[in-house]
């Protein structure tokens, strides 16, 4: 089980830094924050951009990865975006894996002064960003007409395609969705479920995981794609009882791993947490169950 942590940009970087650096010297296999203009109960309070964020943390860590969870077409081009994702890739000498999802409703839907998309439009829209941008990531040199999207000799990568792939990890729990990430992933991500997606937390559980995971595996039986080769990763980011005790940690990694996640992520507190208890915690368990590698690691292991 690979554990990593989830850092909100919600800090002034003279604070936030600390976090992503101890993050590091914890022994965390990865790191990743939200990548939204604004969010939720936050909305006017102190919250900074995903992806310089993400390149100012890879200049202040050396081994962990560094990702989006999630990046979405909300309020973005696959072509301008996937430039920078090409350079933040640089820029952590090969750290960064490239988190998307469909997005929702709310402050990112509407801050470009457009209705929200209907869900159909969504997930098309999704679709579409998501095979654009893995295009992007392959090929040198990029056409597309899309039905939202377009490219015309586009070229994001200064290497001419020499670098390796950056991964892809999608955040998905519908068919269609899950079979954007069969096609294209090399990560799945779920957060849980949500009664009303976009107004109400998706909350994750072993039980539902594992349904989850089980039609997964059914889509990529369909698509003749070994199901070992994709990795799950299971965000307990609105799950702060995760971080109550080493012991009760250990007992979540069990039921997951049953589950058949290959990858946790837990909320790293927060300057307005004031959690002194959960660093403790979180301390514990990067010992327990994370020993620091020798060496750095920046190889583009995303394999199961």
């Amino acid at each position: 089980m690979r554990v990593g942590v989830r850092i909100l940009p919600s800090a002034h970087w003279k604070t936030a830094r600390h976090a992503w650096r101890l993050a590091d010297d914890m022994g965390f296999e990865h790191a990743w924050t939200y990548d939204h203009v604004a969010w939720r109960e936050r909305l006017g309070s102190t919250w900074y951009a995903a992806m310089p964020t993400l390149a100012a943390a890879a200049g202040v860590t050396e081994r962990i990865k560094l990702g989006t969870l999630v990046s979405s077409p909300n309020f973005r081009h696959p072509v301008p975006f996937t430039k920078e994702v090409v350079t933040l890739d640089d820029l952590s000498d090969g750290r960064f894996i490239l988190g998307l999802g469909a997005g929702s409703g709310g402050a990112d839907a509407e801050v470009m002064g457009n209705e929200p998309w209907p869900a159909s439009e969504r997930t098309a829209r999704f679709q579409e960003f998501v095979e654009l941008t893995d295009k992007l990531l392959r090929t040198e040199t990029t056409d597309h007409a899309g039905r939202y999207y377009g490219a015309k000799q586009a070229c994001v990568d200064p290497d001419g395609g020499a670098r390796a792939r950056v991964p892809i990890a999608v955040a998905a729990t519908g068919p269609r969705g899950m079979r954007t990430a069969v096609r294209h992933a090399d990560i799945w991500v779920t957060n849980g479920h949500s009664p009303r997606p976009g107004v109400i937390a998706p909350i994750a559980s072993p039980d539902v995981v594992r349904e989850q995971i089980a039609r997964l595996s059914l889509i990529c039986e369909a698509e003749n794609r070994d199901p070992s080769t994709l990795r799950k990763l299971a965000h307990l980011g609105q799950d702060r009882s995760v971080l109550e005790s080493a012991a009760l940690f250990a007992d979540v990694v069990t039921q997951y791993r049953d589950a058949g996640v290959t990858d946790l992520v837990v909320p790293f507190p927060d300057e307005r947490s004031g959690s002194q208890g959960d660093l403790k915690v979180l301390e514990q368990i990067a010992s327990m169950e994370l020993p620091r590698p020798t060496r750095p690691d920046h190889a583009r292991d995303c394999g199961p």
